[in-house]
């Protein structure tokens, strides 16, 4: 059974240590810029992203598709499925970064981006085997220790590279403070593993490393889509709007951002048990499938109301320069009711192995907000952008339910919702008509009635909540 308790204490520590971790990029990023001449700082603040973003396409899936693989080969074969994984993940990475390191040698990169750029994908390859030990902790629900050690890597980063540009040491020592993090966290990841989760056993052919290789790529493909859907509407934004707009635009995505964040930890939490209760028993997946449902329909309508209640006004308070964000998030904040369902349904979908299934749902969502984006930007500029996305993760999420349903559930999940629509749609009323008074005591008022509504409506049901709390 998928426990609740297990799940909000793992999404707590991996959600606390990113906040922590993104915390202290913006500290060094910050010190950075004003330390640094602008076009060293843009060099430098490049590469980084470069190599995160690279990092996060690089892993080709492998991780999330090794930790399935782990869960149901917990007790009689991981030690040989983790070298494989490993073996895979170190493979893949060596490709990317030896040809990475050809491409960068032979282009006509100057000091210090080439220097920058052959670090960042030295760390690029570290990251295999950071992306092993990430699959043996969600196996074994050791997310802690996940969260954790990224922490210290990037606080080991951060102040090693404050102390270099202190002392006045160019960018490429800031790099190998980064590659340095990076290292550290990966010896603190693979003692952990081997002490107290699994040994490595090297005793297969080459040939289940390529099986392995085939297996992941639809994880590959879903995983570069996820990506593209959520940023291509920001490349048409400034093809066709300019800087401005972008600015507007990422300032109310960054505000997004914790959220954009705990969707990810919750799905990942949520991914190890489901596995095991599937691979256990049929209809007590299929039941604690439903439960969560109505969960994620209470948690992710209200919060998202919130959010867009109160916009403007912490906008306000802050900053006027930025007020244009707020009609952006407003709507922008609508992405995150609808991907928290749909990436527990593209959960769902890879734990009863229909991840090629799963695979489309991101694809087409790149479809839909690329098409979208050419047709709303020209009309509204960062708030069509916003718009795009939201009806374009609308479209996926409706495609991944009826493939869940079709293949799992055998029925929708549409009557969950009833009622926390009706609560929202009450929220909503609440704060037209009281739209003049104080915004916090407006965003109270709206609170107060849908919870109202959703005891009425009997969309909160007790003994439901403690049997997914049940430990």
């Amino acid at each position: 059974m998928t426990s609740l308790k297990t799940v909000l204490k793992s999404s707590s520590y991996m959600l606390g240590f990113q906040i922590l971790s993104r915390l202290l990029s913006a500290v060094f990023l910050i010190y950075a810029a004003s330390t640094l001449e602008p076009d060293v700082f843009g060099v430098l603040s490049f590469v980084l992203v470069t190599v995160e973003l690279l990092c996060t396409i690089g892993d080709l899936g492998i991780t999330r598709f090794g930790a399935r693989q782990l869960v149901r080969k917990w007790d009689s074969g991981r030690e040989v499925l983790s070298a494989e994984i490993l073996a895979l993940q170190v493979l893949t990475s060596f490709a990317f970064a030896v040809a990475g390191l050809l491409l960068v040698y032979f282009s006509s990169i100057s000091y210090p981006k080439m220097q920058l750029l052959m670090l960042g994908l030295l760390t690029f390859f570290l990251y295999s085997v950071i992306n092993t030990t990430e699959s043996l902790f969600i196996a074994s629900q050791r997310l802690f220790y996940s969260a954790f050690f990224s922490f210290l890597g990037r606080l080991v980063y951060v102040g090693t590279g404050i102390s270099l540009l202190a002392s006045g040491h160019s960018v490429v020592y800031v790099m190998w403070a980064f590659l340095l993090g990076a290292f550290i966290e990966a010896g603190l990841r693979v003692i952990l593993v081997t002490r107290r989760i699994t040994s490595f056993s090297f005793k297969f052919p080459m040939s289940a490393v390529w099986r392995l290789l085939i297996m992941t790529l639809p994880f590959a493909l879903a995983g570069i889509a996820g990506i593209v859907a959520l940023r291509i509407n920001v490349i048409i934004l400034e093809f066709l709007r300019g800087d401005a707009e972008v600015g507007f635009y990422n300032v109310a995505f960054s505000l997004l951002t914790p959220m954009v964040l705990l969707q990810s930890v919750f799905n990942l939490s949520v991914f190890p048990s489901l596995v095991e209760t599937y691979s256990r028993n049929l209809e007590d997946a299929r039941r604690s499938v439903w439960r969560w449902y109505r969960l994620m329909a209470l948690v992710g309508i209200p919060l998202s109301l919130v959010v867009s209640l109160l916009a403007k006004s912490v906008l306000d308070h802050f900053t006027t320069r930025y007020i244009a964000s707020a009609s952006i998030l407003t709507i922008l904040v609508w992405t995150f009711p609808i991907s928290l369902i749909a990436g527990f349904d593209f959960s769902v979908l890879q734990v009863i192995d229909k991840e090629r299934l799963a695979a489309v749902g991101p694809i087409i969502s790149v479809v839909a907000v690329t098409a979208l984006s050419f047709i709303l930007v020209p009309l509204y500029g960062g708030i069509g952008a916003a718009a795009a996305v939201v009806i374009a993760f609308l479209i996926q999420e409706v495609y991944l339910h009826l493939k869940v349903k079709d293949n799992f559930t055998q029925k929708l999940a549409l009557s969950l919702f009833l009622g926390p629509a009706l609560g929202g749609a009450a929220m909503g009323l609440v704060a037209l008509l009281a739209f003049a008074w104080n915004i916090w005591l407006v965003t109270a008022l709206a609170m107060a009635a849908y919870a109202a509504v959703i005891l009425l409506t009997g969309a909160v049901r007790p003994s439901e909540i403690k049997l997914l709390a049940r430990s």
